[in-house]
């Protein structure tokens, strides 16, 4: 069987996946669900940054061939940090509502809807069961700072890769998925009007556009 890693986003957790576990299997992976770091089980250590969870899921990957990630807001981030970094390691990758960073001090901020820093600490509190309290600040400072060394390593990527967009209800600025897609070899953005956690709010049409990409072998 082929592998396929699905990572969560932040306060999220492994679980989020389990509904689409039978018919991802059905097409021939073993799927695989970490925690990343801060959530569940897995290690809490503050400062959270993001090349933290890179290389936690790097270390994972031990064992494993060419594997196909599919990721949810941050897990979408740390899929395509993976992906730069071991290009050789990557089949596919579905990134969805993969938060994008900007460039440069001039380029714009990943939402359309910032969140200020009271409100990510209101928010990791109440999902303090499931994460730490403070990941949730941490990650969104770490993303809203210039991160030119992964808008880089895009280009190395040439693992076929589907952007998945939740529209006008997402809080990130969905002009940014084009930007990524043209600067990776092989992307393609598709848009499903739901919001921010596409796979949560739209299962089965989720699964109906994963489904068709990982099963297209002309990709």
């Amino acid at each position: 069987m082929k592998d396929l890693v699905c990572l969560h986003a932040g306060t999220s957790g492994p679980s989020t996946w389990d509904r689409f576990v039978p018919a991802l299997e059905e097409l021939g992976y073993r799927v695989h669900r970490p925690a990343l770091l801060g959530h569940g089980s897995a290690p809490r250590r503050r400062p959270y940054r993001l090349d933290d969870f890179r290389d936690q899921v790097l270390g994972e990957l031990d064992g494993l061939n060419r594997v196909t990630f599919a990721g949810n807001s941050l897990g979408a981030f740390v899929a395509s940090a993976v992906a730069a970094a071991a290009p050789e390691k990557v089949e596919r990758l579905v990134l969805e509502e993969l938060p994008v960073p900007r460039r440069d001090a001039q380029d714009g901020d990943p939402t359309v809807r910032p969140m200020p820093a009271l409100g990510l600490l209101a928010a990791g509190w109440l999902t303090r069961r499931r994460c730490d309290p403070w990941l949730l600040r941490d990650v969104v400072t770490d993303l809203r700072r210039p991160q030119p060394a992964w808008w880089a390593g895009l280009a190395a990527i040439q693992a076929p890769t589907l952007l998945l967009a939740g529209g006008s209800k997402s809080h990130l600025d969905q002009t940014r998925f084009d930007l990524v897609a043209t600067t990776m070899p092989a992307a393609t953005v598709t848009t499903i009007e739901v919001g921010h956690r596409i796979h949560s709010k739209a299962p089965d049409r989720w699964l109906d556009v994963v489904r068709s990409f990982l099963a297209f072998k002309g990709a």
